[in-house]
């Protein structure tokens, strides 16, 4: 097993910033939970093959790192390519982040890392599990095909009026068809995975 890796940490920290603004824009109604869902994401993947310990240490570097680097880099550039690179915060964790008063100008930067520092640290944790590697495998196919077929939908739409990449995941994540292919591809996928020996 191998302990730290400080350039998969590193990977971890950029995944943690980059899933946590696109995830935000693209899909509004998870807007609020972003950062958390990109903490946990980078933690398991710095997690992988580690011991439950370094596996945490590893979770809660990436999330540091990836919520320095994000918070300072949302200061000084507002956007890239009319993309946003705030990241907005659940209701339940504004009052915990606003207790620790930090002021306005590195507010940013104390969110994402306290964040990062927590859920990084629990998806380090849950990443080291090798009985959940299945499950990490499933909901990651899942969420490409989706991803994949909002893709496909903005290929169709995108030189409509008053469209918007919110529709395009809206109208995959309102399909039930398109679940439904998800759902089997994925779970297909992973069980050949199993069958063939991967994990």
């Amino acid at each position: 097993m191998s302990d730290f890796n400080l350039l998969k940490i590193f990977y971890g920290s950029i995944i943690y910033g980059v899933w946590a603004i696109l995830l935000g824009f693209f899909v509004l109604d998870l807007a609020p939970y972003a950062a958390i869902l990109s903490a946990l994401g980078a933690g398991i993947y710095v997690g992988r093959r580690n011991r439950p310990t370094v596996a945490m240490a590893n979770g809660f570097l990436a999330g540091l790192i990836g919520g320095i680097l994000t918070g300072i880099i949302s200061i000084y550039i507002p956007n890239i390519g009319g993309i946003p690179l705030s990241v907005s915060i659940t209701n339940f964790l504004s009052p915990i982040i606003s207790s620790i008063n930090p002021s306005s100008f590195l507010f940013p930067v104390t969110t994402l890392a306290f964040i990062g520092l927590l859920f990084g640290g629990l998806g380090g944790l849950l990443g080291s599990i090798e009985k959940l590697r299945g499950i990490f495998l499933f909901i990651t196919l899942f969420f490409l095909f989706i991803i994949y077929g909002a893709l496909d939908n903005a290929a169709w739409n995108i030189l409509k009026p008053n469209w918007t990449w919110y529709m395009s995941f809206q109208h995959v994540l309102t399909n039930e068809i398109d679940i439904l292919v998800a759902v089997i591809y994925s779970g297909f996928v992973t069980v050949l995975a199993y069958v063939m020996k991967i994990f």
